[in-house]
């Protein structure tokens, strides 16, 4: 009977701790006195109205607000655990479960729950495609505009570790796509593999991006141009289906 009891207890507890994981994945951002801060469903609240904007929790525990400093990621309990790298006026968008981030001018990457993964040492580093990111070394940001543009110095890729699996020798690198790249080699378009081999020269025709579409039928265009004096920059557009232009 005591088994039986135990067993029962144990159950219970842990069906309220499963009850109390989903309700806290409900919170919601809410405004006061031109604040925002987070309540449950029931409508008590969680963290007290202090950021001037607020967006919804992760399955994962974070939100991303803006505070007097910027933008940031909380905890559950408000507290401020990493600043994200700024894209497209927002913070970086996650690409395979990584999202970039930056400290003291160097750029590293964290995942989904705030936990940093590569620590930030990079002068520039891309968004990971196909387990490849392209950096620079000695690069450097200019503006356009209200966009931002690295060029100069060499480039080279690491991998979702934080590895160098490809030396940066390049004066410019692309996003893999297929199991290549296009990198700048003195002065001329090359496509190497994911070893950093040779593989091909440059097509005439060259992507612009990619385009993929989410399950709620968003559409999400990741862009990329690059001038003849090697500026680089990418942009990033959203269309859900409500959007009047989608």
């Amino acid at each position: 009977m005591k088994i039986i009891s135990w067993s029962l207890f144990i159950f219970l507890l842990l069906s309220v701790m499963i009850l109390d994981v989903h309700a806290r994945g409900q919170w919601v951002p809410f405004q006061k006195d031109g604040k925002w801060g987070y309540r449950n469903k029931q409508g008590a609240v969680i963290i007290k109205p202090k950021f001037i904007l607020a967006q919804d929790f992760s399955s994962e525990g974070i939100a991303a607000v803006i505070d007097d400093t910027g933008w940031g990621y909380i905890n559950r309990r408000g507290i401020v655990i990493i600043r994200p790298f700024l894209f497209d006026n927002g913070p970086d968008p996650f690409q395979e479960g990584l999202a970039r981030f930056i400290a003291d001018g160097k750029i590293g990457f964290f995942d989904r729950t705030g936990k940093i993964v590569i620590k930030p040492r990079f002068d520039f580093s891309a968004p990971f495609r196909e387990g490849f990111s392209a950096f620079c070394t000695e690069c450097r940001k200019n503006m356009v505009g209200e966009y931002g543009f690295w060029e100069g110095g060499k480039w080279g890729y690491i991998n979702r570790k934080g590895e160098i699996t490809i030396a940066a020798k390049f004066e410019s690198a692309k996003d893999f796509e297929n199991g290549k790249a296009q990198v700048k080699l003195n002065g001329k378009w090359i496509y190497i593999n994911n070893k950093g081999i040779t593989i091909m020269g440059k097509k005439k025709n060259n992507p612009i991006g990619s385009a993929r579409m989410e399950k709620d039928g968003t559409i999400v265009l990741q862009l990329r141009a690059e001038s003849p004096g090697r500026q680089v920059g990418d942009t990033l557009f959203r269309y859900p289906p409500d959007h009047r232009q989608y």
